[in-house]
């Protein structure tokens, strides 16, 4: 048998002999070089961070690169609060509570309900795309932007559309709470706009959608806004988990057996004995 290696080549490509960062400096420790001394982010001391910053001036300084102005730091610090719990009706909070009184091994029980976030369905996977297109289309009016959709020359957007087959007007709540405070913004005034034109539609904005735009306002990337709403759900995920994590199994829903009905001649012959099996092969 003849070895396909022989036509494997190399690409003599040179790969990084550190890993280099923008975000985090870190100085050396005098004694330990794998210790460090000081740590600045995009050149801010840590500990100065850590006594004049709140959380999210510091989430927003990692992926922006420079602190927030008053308004940046009032609507970023609005979002994160906005979205810091999806709530009991959300599959990512059930699976967390799930995994928490199942007793799942506490680091799990995060990454569990981050994953079941990271989906389409009232959680973080379409935010890269909102983004996109709010940021793509905002050049038009939303009047435009309907009238594209009725002729069928846009799809529908992300970051609109129904929650159990209803609009969600607490999303909506949570955006026009923000909007108090960005009214420079004509980003968040066009999604306004545009919201308001999907509701004769029978649509709204989503949470996504929320997310999405304020972001964008923001001048966050793209590529950040999924990995963003995540972070900022992650307390509210791992509270209910952690709650549960205390809890006994029958905590939980369990339908009570006057739901069930067991049918004996279904599909199998009680009347075999063990001797008539065939356990061949069975230990």
């Amino acid at each position: 048998m003849s070895s396909v290696s022989k036509n494997v080549r190399s690409r003599n490509e040179k790969f990084a002999t550190v890993l280099g960062t923008k975000i985090t400096e870190e100085i050396a420790s005098d004694h330990n070089p794998y210790l460090v001394k000081q740590v600045r982010y995009h050149g801010y001391d840590q500990t100065e961070l850590i006594d004049n910053c709140e959380v999210s001036d510091v989430v927003f300084l990692l992926f922006r690169g420079e602190l927030p102005n008053e308004n940046e730091r009032e609507i970023f610090r609005r979002l994160c609060v906005a979205l810091i719990n999806p709530g009991m009706r959300h599959p990512a909070t059930q699976a967390s509570i799930t995994a928490g009184v199942g007793k799942t091994i506490a680091v799990n029980v995060l990454p569990i309900a981050l994953s079941i976030y990271g989906g389409d369905f009232d959680g973080a996977a379409d935010v890269e795309e909102a983004m996109r297109s709010f940021r793509r289309l905002c050049r038009k009016t939303p009047q435009e932007i309907i009238a594209a959709i009725d002729r069928g020359e846009i799809e529908n957007i992300k970051g609109f559309g129904t929650l159990y087959g209803d609009v969600d007007q607490y999303s909506y709540d949570l955006f026009k709470n923000i909007l108090t405070v960005a009214n420079n913004s004509k980003l968040l005034k066009w999604v306004d706009e545009l919201n308001t034109l999907f509701n004769t539609k029978g649509q709204g904005i989503s949470k996504t959608g929320l997310c999405a735009a304020v972001l964008a306002e923001l001048g966050f990337q793209p590529r950040q806004g999924n990995g963003l709403m995540q972070l900022m759900a992650a307390p509210g995920l791992l509270a209910h988990g952690v709650e549960y994590a205390n809890k006994p199994l029958t905590s939980m829903l369990f339908e009570s057996d006057e739901n069930y009905e067991i049918n004996y001649d279904a599909g199998f012959d009680h009347s075999l004995q063990k001797d008539e099996l065939d356990l061949e092969g069975v230990a």
